[in-house]
This record gives C-alpha cells, sequence and structure tokens, in this order.
C-alpha cells in the first residue's frame, strides 16, 4: 500500500505474525513470495516493523476497537463519515466465517 501512495500514519496493520519465527521456515525472520514462472526469485516481504497487533492482541475486540476509533489498546481509525476506509481481511476459516485467533 505505501508503495501505492498512501502514507504509513493511514495504514493499521493486523498480522497473526507466526510464519516467519516458524521452527518449519528455512529462512528464520524472512517470508519470501513466490518466484515468476521466468526464474525471477521470490523477495522477502517480511517487515515486521510494519505491524501493529500481532500474536495474542489480534483478536475481536481490537479489531472492533480499530474499526469504532477505539485507541486504548493501539491504533485506531479517526474517521467519520466523509472519510474512505479499506480493510482488506484475510482469513482461511470456513464458508461464512469471519475468524480470529
Amino acid at each position: 500500500m505505501m508503495e501505492n501512495g498512501i502514507a504509513r500514519e493511514n495504514i493499521i496493520h493486523l498480522a497473526y505474525d507466526d510464519v516467519a519465527d516458524n521452527y518449519r521456515n528455512p529462512f528464520k525472520g524472512q517470508l519470501f513470495n513466490k518466484p515468476t514462472a521466468a526464474g525471477t526469485p521470490g523477495v522477502n516481504v517480511y517487515d515486521s516493523t510494519e505491524i501493529d497487533y500481532s500474536g495474542k492482541d489480534v483478536n475481536k475486540q481490537n479489531f472492533f476497537n480499530v474499526l469504532l476509533g477505539d485507541d486504548s489498546n493501539g491504533p485506531a481509525l479517526k474517521s467519520d463519515e466523509n472519510s474512505k476506509v479499506f480493510v482488506y481481511f484475510v482469513d482461511h476459516g470456513g464458508a461464512g466465517l469471519i475468524c480470529t485467533p
């Protein structure tokens, strides 16, 4: 998002963040995107400094707090009726479910 002109102060990033340092990851502290069919190698896309909420702090209550502007546990939206807000939510749950750890 920042590469597309969105300022960091306008991004609130929640990520459970359990892959980069997982014992199964052969590249500790790194995450690589997929190499291309043309042979372009994957790029390390991991940057823990850009995560506002991680681990146990990624939960339903903090997600609601962010959306509702409650910054008691960390950054939250400071939007109003004229704001344009984009929420990108990715989960590996099932059909009809929105899940947080």
